[in-house]
């Protein structure tokens, strides 16, 4: 599953869920929950002072709670263009991946992680190839071509004819993947 796609899932619900397995205290469950709520509402740098106003946890329980969520890598505090801001993407990521290993099992997420692999591979070959980033529909049709399971070797040959033809595109490109599916 990707990134973009984690959106449609409710991370306080699955947070609530897998808080246990991933050896959180109740008050550390408490303070990522605050935090992520005040997010949402739209503050960006969360300090355990704010948290302190909003919770009924102690100024020193929401340090050591805050602390150990850092510790654990489950929040950062970074800073974009000289701004300080808080992030709970690191623990996304990893409820996010818990989550998705409760839906799929090992094989299905590891032939999923090989097709991201080399669907990265691929679209970074054609975009070195066409000296531009590709667009939509040309992304949809070589991840069509990935899907399908037609070898790598085959595109990445066909890619290089187009360029020796000066015909660099992918309905063309489409065309000569077919003719050497037919050949072989």
């Amino acid at each position: 599953m990707r990134e973009h796609n984690y959106n449609a899932l409710n991370f306080s619900f699955l947070l609530l869920d897998f808080y246990k397995e991933m050896n959180l205290s109740e008050n550390e469950l408490a303070v990522i929950l605050m935090i992520n709520h005040l997010i949402e509402q739209g503050n960006e740098f969360i300090t355990s002072e704010m948290l302190e106003l909003k919770m009924s946890l102690s100024l020193k329980s929401i340090d050591s709670c805050m602390t150990n969520l850092y510790i654990k890598k489950y929040i950062e505090f970074l800073s974009k263009d000289n701004h300080p801001y808080t992030s709970i993407e690191p623990i996304k990521r990893v409820i996010y991946k818990k989550f998705e290993k409760t839906l799929f099992s090992d094989e299905e997420i590891m032939a999923n992680e090989e097709l991201n692999i080399r669907r990265d591979r691929v679209f970074k070959f054609f975009t070195d190839s066409f000296r531009r980033e590709m667009s939509p529909i040309e992304l949809s049709h070589i991840d069509d071509w990935l899907k399908n399971n037609i070898p790598e070797e085959i595109i990445v040959n066909s890619v290089k004819d187009a360029i020796n033809s000066n015909k660099l595109s992918i309905s063309y490109i489409d065309s000569l993947i077919q003719r050497k599916l037919k050949n072989e």
